[in-house]
């Protein structure tokens, strides 16, 4: 049987996916679901070999993200490059980072400004050297043996999907006060 069709059998019988429409939103969003993981499995495995070390691929995220065009980033800076808003959780994983040495604190460059950036330090650039590394020999290599597979309209449909979400989210919210608006709360008092 073929994996569509597995799907097919498996979504019709899922409360996501009760016709045509919900059953392709519902497949997209499973195989969205396991490339995720796969994503994720893939960096903290490939940390592992190179550092030892058991980071997560949201602390490894963070790592790349202030590593990237070599130039330091604020919290903020972090948070929307990666479409987070956690940002205590990207606090604590900065600390992380901090306290391993990968990265270190700097003065914001706003003159009187109170906030930090971070940067990659000496470590830090090995550690990420040696991870491109290895991702360029194992991973830019497979997906390069894959004619058919064309990243860059990939990305673009990316793009495209996560307009979509960030839309949807908004709809969510304002659906969510018109219902709120509709509802009656219960005295507590009776």
């Amino acid at each position: 049987m073929l994996f569509g069709a597995v799907m097919d059998k498996l979504n019709n019988n899922w409360h996501l996916a009760k016709d045509h429409e919900e059953n392709v939103v519902t497949e997209f969003e499973l195989q969205l679901w396991r490339v995720h993981f796969a994503f994720l499995h893939w960096q903290e495995k490939c940390e592992k070999n190179i550092s030892g070390m058991d980071l997560t691929a949201h602390e490894l995220a963070i790592l790349h993200i202030i590593r990237m065009k070599d130039k330091p980033k604020t919290v903020t800076d972090i948070a929307r490059l990666l479409n987070r808003n956690d940002i205590h959780t990207i606090r604590y994983s900065i600390a992380k980072l901090l306290k391993i040495g990968f990265i270190e604190k700097v003065k914001a460059t706003k003159e009187g400004s109170k906030n930090y950036s971070f940067q990659i330090t000496a470590i830090g650039i090995k550690n990420t050297d040696e991870y491109a590394k290895m991702r360029k020999a194992i991973l830019v290599k497979m997906f390069n043996q894959e004619p058919n597979l064309n990243l860059d309209n990939i990305v673009k449909s990316f793009i495209k999907i996560k307009s979509i979400y960030d839309e949807a989210e908004r709809a969510v919210s304002s659906w969510e006060a018109e219902r709120c608006q509709n509802i009656e709360i219960a005295d507590p008092k009776s």
